[in-house]
């Protein structure tokens, strides 16, 4: 998900057992940063890193929480109401509280038996304080009795035995044990140089079509063991039913890294086969986008200036906590297809981008990609149709730089961002500990950026945010949060809360309303 932030969340560990071996590897990474991305900051962000020594004391055994297939039935089935589900945790709340569905200290795993765990964390395959869970989707419909939550666990460095897993219904000491998927053995070698297994996974999202998408992005740390690839599963069979290796010569040498995935099904269930499927790739490293298209077998690159970070906002502030960070375009959104009678009528994909009109032969099927960096509060976006012209963009990726354009700005930074079929984009303000939602039909301006919840406990660094429709047709925003801050300043304790999903109903969300306008 977050690209250089995500390659060193642990670069300043507070835990003095792991300390010698783990700061010699996340030094080297560090390094390798600071050479490749913004060397004018390499000071301020040395700082930043190793700020913190302290020793963290023991883990010690939390409260048993409820199992994550229970909860996510009951919020599916809307049982519990706000009044019954929402707290207060300490800290400023604000608008409509988001519900707990589980909750770690930190993170364990199913082993096939507990002499299996103890040689994994003897050998080094399992160091609880390496694994760091940073996006999550959501399955409602392979089963129709089951519901599934899915994690990813990016490999930022070694001792993580699986970068995807199911939130299980086993628990353990700080909370439920994720269960390796689609199963341990694909995950359990990753720097095997033959490719055939799954290395490293920051961002998952789930189709209409119920297949299950990442991008694999090949490496450990800052250490290519392989190129980057797409898979799909298919959720009834929990079968990979799609891969597709990226060219190496659609990369920037060793300095890509690709994050996040989003998926167009331009001819979705009932009546579509979901053969004719696009995918969008963020390169957070390397400021692009890698565009793939199914039906072809084919990708290509796309760069703008937009996608780079911008070092007047590469100072983070959460919690009081700030740290320093450089990192380039890290999340996209689609907006909801256009009506079936675009060719006879104006249409606005939205005010600040622009207008077409009916002469210009709108294309079937165009949508507009919002994105952002991480490091930067503007949002941008281009048409999809600008995007799925290769001939272009083989001849050059920074062709036709005027059809991506900064739609608007935010008062905060935000890493992930989605949007539900309404056209309401939700995103994290990192700043304010909040999630800010505006209607795509107006300016974008912090007028229009209402904030639909914030607690300044439990909203500490949004790191993966998903709008899922559940079994009954009903929109949900889910929501997992890291509180990063403490990783990257060295603050972390392994006795409190640190890793957080939580989720609500859209229209519970919005008092009822289609729009988050204010």
């Amino acid at each position: 998900m977050f690209g250089n932030c995500c390659r060193i969340l642990l670069v300043a560990p507070a835990v003095t057992s792991q300390s010698s071996s783990v700061r010699r590897g996340l030094h080297t990474q560090a390094s390798w940063i600071r050479g490749c991305v913004f060397p004018r900051d390499r000071d301020r962000v040395k700082k930043s890193f190793w700020k913190s020594s302290e020793p963290r004391s023991e883990r010690t055994s939390a409260m048993i929480l409820r199992s994550a297939w229970l909860l996510v039935t009951t919020l599916a089935m809307g049982l519990a109401s706000p009044q019954q589900l929402s707290q207060s945790f300490g800290g400023q709340t604000f608008g409509k509280q988001l519900k707990s569905v589980t909750q770690w200290n930190s993170l364990d795993f199913v082993f096939k038996s507990p002499q299996e765990r103890q040689e994994a964390l003897t050998a080094g395959r399992f160091i609880p304080e390496n694994c760091i869970p940073l996006d999550m989707d959501v399955d409602y419909n392979s089963n129709a009795i089951r519901s599934r939550v899915f994690v990813t666990v990016p490999r930022f460095i070694e001792g993580i035995p699986a970068t995807l897993g199911i939130i299980s219904t086993q628990q353990g000491a700080t909370g439920p044990l994720i269960e390796p998927y689609p199963n341990a053995a694909i995950q359990a070698n990753p720097e095997d140089p033959r490719c055939e297994g799954i290395v490293s996974v920051f961002r998952t999202m789930i189709d209409e079509c119920n297949r299950l998408w990442i991008v694999d992005t090949g490496k450990i740390g800052d250490r290519r063991i392989c190129l980057p690839k797409i898979v799909a599963f298919d959720l009834r069979s929990d079968q990979i039913i799609h891969q597709y290796q990226i060219p190496a010569s659609q990369l920037v040498c060793d300095v890509s890294l690709l994050v996040s995935i989003l998926v167009d099904v331009r001819d979705p269930p009932p009546l579509g086969t979901c053969s004719n499927t696009m995918a969008y790739i963020a390169d957070v490293t390397g400021a692009g986008l890698i565009v793939y298209d199914m039906s072809r077998g084919k990708s290509w690159r796309v760069t703008n200036k937009l996608m780079n970070p911008n070092p007047d906002y590469g100072t983070f502030t959460i919690a009081n906590e700030s740290f320093d960070l450089m990192d380039g375009m890290i999340s996209m959104a689609l907006s909801p297809k256009l009506p079936s009678d675009i060719r006879t009528s104006d249409f606005t994909f939205n005010s600040a981008y622009g207008t077409a009109k009916p002469n210009k032969s709108p294309v079937l099927n165009d949508r507009l990609l919002f994105f952002h960096a991480l490091a930067s509060v503007a949002e941008n976006a281009v048409r999809t149709s600008v995007l799925h012209n290769d001939t272009m963009w083989d001849e050059d990726v920074g062709a036709n730089p005027r059809a991506f354009r900064v739609i608007g700005r935010r008062n905060s930074q935000s890493a992930p961002e989605a949007m539900d079929s309404n056209g309401n984009l939700y995103f994290g303000l990192l700043n304010q500990m909040a999630i800010g939602c505006w209607d795509s039909t107006t300016n974008y301006n912090p007028s229009n950026i209402r904030i639909v919840s914030q607690n300044l406990d439990t909203l500490q660094f949004p790191s993966g945010v998903k709008v899922v429709r559940n079994r009954k047709g009903v929109e949900e925003l889910w929501v997992m949060t890291c509180r990063f801050q403490k990783i990257m300043t060295g603050s972390l304790n392994m006795n409190e809360t640190n890793f957080r999903v939580q989720a609500i109903q859209v229209p519970e969300l919005l008092g009822g309303s289609r729009s988050c306008r204010n």
